[in-house]
């Protein structure tokens, strides 16, 4: 890790911007190149940080620990979880576990673990504007300018707000991100909790157990027509192979969108020990206790209003069976609502460049390089917003390292790894030749 204060001015082949996990791979993959790639990855927190607010104790992941930052490209990697267990001394008692996930937690710190040795990584550096400079950019930051051929971004996502309840946004109506870091007490209140996938399953799941204090009454509500669990069978997981992903791209772009939203429960359902446990809980609550009732589960239902009173809260919700719409109160109300993907603002200046579709997105080639408008070579390439591009596995880890390393190959004159693949167990047929319209996009320079 670079000292912010040694910055100046000074000019990089890459300059990555932001490190969430999918920057901190690709720093990890050229952080062995450094001689023959000058590159640096500046970040404006402090210190390393994957979502902390929902950092809480029984969070798990949902995606291998195998999956981390480097293996799957470069196993050999000193930045391998499996390293990050030995070298912590927690190698044995690991193995000795008998799970196959890890916490969230725990995925985090081996992150941080990453981020904090490599010495291509700079934090306490926010970036406050990009320009053109030349045929590539010039970086503004308060401890100088920098200057690249190269940039990638990966800033990461926003909290969504649903429109009604963003009015009210405060001390008592917060996005779930924030929870573990606000630890609000939240004895004797009536809490309600907006969202169906996982994040609202850890959020009730916690307020059950009195992580924040005995609350009065829980209201959970989901739009969704039950609690949907995570689809994780072997056959599901081939959606998250680079053969998959690469075929996806290629596809005509309603037929992606129609496929994404068939995918859904591939990456945004609930997981089977989650939800054994939840119904465990409230089997013996219900039936074994026979407690008075201070909790619903509310799927189904649509939060389409919100007003304040005296008390707190009324939310509006609306049943997606009958178009009935009900009032419930609620003192407390966590948003377990997900993430938003825009445009950060230090790319406001390259606006004029910027080949986006008629929502705003960003265009990405197969090489996760952004298309520009005709006349600009600008060669930028972004993490983490894509979706309508590369399909679901766009916000996943599963495939941070393979992507990290095809754009790493795709900047480099020489592949700096080997990222070809066997196929998977299923013949999607999406494409005669995904792999030609990817070397076609790469020789058509973008």
């Amino acid at each position: 890790m670079r000292n912010k204060d040694a910055v100046m001015t000074r000019h990089y082949s890459i300059l990555g911007v932001g490190l969430g996990p999918f920057n901190l791979s690709a720093a990890a993959l050229l952080a062995p190149h450094s001689q023959s790639i000058s590159n640096l990855f500046v970040e404006q927190k402090p210190r390393f940080a994957w979502h902390p607010g929902l950092l809480l104790d029984d969070a798990k992941m949902q995606t291998s620990y195998l999956k981390d930052m480097v293996t799957a490209v470069d196993p050999t990697s000193p930045y391998t979880f499996i390293n990050y267990l030995v070298k912590t001394k927690k190698f044995y008692p690991f193995t000795a576990r008998g799970e196959q996930t890890v916490s969230r937690l725990e995925f985090s710190d081996y992150m941080a673990w990453v981020a904090h040795q490599l010495p291509n990584t700079q934090f306490d550096t926010p970036v406050l504007n990009i320009m053109p400079h030349g045929s590539g950019f010039a970086v503004s930051t308060p401890h100088g300018q920098l200057s690249c051929d190269h940039l990638i971004v990966g800033t990461g996502t926003q909290p969504f707000m649903p429109d009604c309840a963003a009015p009210f946004v405060g001390e008592r109506v917060f996005h779930a991100s924030e929870l573990a870091l606000r630890q609000p007490d939240l004895r004797g209140k009536k809490v309600a909790i907006v969202g169906g996938g996982q994040t609202g399953a850890d959020v009730f799941q916690h307020l059950f157990d009195g992580e924040f204090g005995k609350v009065a009454h829980i209201d959970w509500i989901s739009r969704r027509p039950n609690l949907q669990g995570l689809d994780e069978n072997p056959f599901t997981d081939q959606y998250f192979i680079p053969d998959y992903a690469e075929q996806f791209h290629s596809l005509d772009p309603k037929i992606k969108h129609t496929q994404l939203a068939q995918q859904k429960l591939a990456s945004d359902g609930i997981t089977d020990d989650c939800l054994q446990g939840l119904y465990q809980r409230l089997y013996h609550d219900k039936y074994v206790r026979r407690s008075p009732q201070w909790w619903r589960l509310l799927p189904g239902q649509t939060l389409t209003g919100m007003q304040s009173h005296q008390a707190g809260y009324q939310l509006a919700t609306t049943a997606t069976l009958t178009g009935v719409t009900t009032a419930l109160d609620a003192e407390v109300v966590i948003l377990c609502t997900g993430f938003s993907r825009a445009l950060p603002q230090c790319l406001d200046t390259l606006s004029d460049h910027l080949d986006l579709d008629d929502e705003g997105r960003p265009n990405v080639n197969a090489h996760y390089r952004v298309k520009m408008r005709e006349g600009s070579s600008l060669a930028l390439y972004m993490m983490n917003v894509g979706t309508h591009c590369h399909g679901i596995i766009e916000p996943q880890l599963s495939l941070a390292a393979w992507r990290a390393a095809t754009i790493i190959n795709a900047i480099s004159d020489t592949p700096l790894y080997d990222i070809t693949h066997h196929h998977g167990l299923l013949d999607w047929t999406l494409t005669e030749s995904s792999t030609q319209s990817a070397q076609m996009q790469k020789v058509a320079g973008w």
